[in-house]
């Protein structure tokens, strides 16, 4: 089961990453000032791949994964002396949080924006945000 969740939670990846480029760079391209439920798809998609990924990686890091939580069973020291561990029970979990919640604050503004500028502004910085996060916590 481990094995199957970890390679799921690596495959998973390439479409969050993928739907994060969509989220941005669709948006960017279209001239239109009015805006249109199709328009704010691709920042859905990017939500529920996120969604998904954030479900399976606390699957991981909980309950399943020698480097998640039960990392922490040798004590902090370790953890923070070992970089291995390090990357996975610190630094990919709390910059892939920090992601998970800027897609959503991202995905709030751009259901409620107002004209094409507003999308293309939140998606643009939001999003932006959220992939730099996602790029720099991938081990």
């Amino acid at each position: 089961m481990y094995n199957t969740i970890v390679a799921s939670h690596s495959h998973l990846r390439w479409l969050v990453l993928i739907f994060g480029v969509f989220a941005i760079v669709l948006p960017l391209i279209n001239q239109n000032e009015e805006i249109t439920k199709k328009q704010k798809l691709p920042a859905l998609l990017f939500l529920i791949s996120m969604e998904l990924q954030f479900v399976l990686g606390f699957i991981l890091y909980f309950f399943l994964s020698p480097l998640g939580l039960d990392a922490f069973s040798q004590g902090i020291g370790h953890v923070m002396k070992t970089a291995e561990i390090r990357k996975i029970a610190v630094e990919h979990f709390t910059l892939m949080i920090s992601a998970w919640i800027i897609v959503h604050i991202g995905y709030k503004k751009v259901k409620n924006a107002v004209n094409g500028m507003a999308l293309k502004k939140a998606s643009l910085v939001y999003f932006g945000i959220c992939l730099a996060l996602i790029l720099a916590g991938i081990p």
